[in-house]
């Protein structure tokens, strides 16, 4: 979609994770995270690399994630497996769903 190659052409193609868990740790009241496309990829990746105590310092009221997309649904399920498990063991579970995006033409 092109709303998809618009918002990521305006990402920093060389953000590591830290970066990325950087620009999620001020949002601790969020408890449903919206992701597509690249976005959904790239969060997805840093999320995984946290375990333990540190799966609920970062989105610490997180309880939905939500992917665009059937194709990037399967994947990030997979990709953040391991995060939705420390989740999971520390008392905090993370469901992960599928949402379709609307386009503003379907809102008029």
């Amino acid at each position: 979609m092109e709303d998809d190659h618009l918002l990521s052409s305006h990402w920093r193609d060389d953000m590591d994770d830290t970066q990325w868990l950087e620009l999620l740790g001020p949002f601790t009241a969020l408890k449903s995270l919206y992701l597509s496309g690249e976005i959904a990829r790239r969060v997805c990746g840093a999320l995984q690399e946290l375990s333990g105590e540190r799966a609920t310092e970062v989105l610490p009221a997180l309880r939905n994630i939500f992917v665009d997309g059937f194709r990037s649904f399967e994947h990030t399920q997979e990709a953040i497996r391991p995060f939705v498990a420390a989740r999971q063991l520390s008392g905090h579970p993370v469901a992960i769903d599928h949402w379709q995006r609307k386009s503003v033409l379907e809102y008029l």
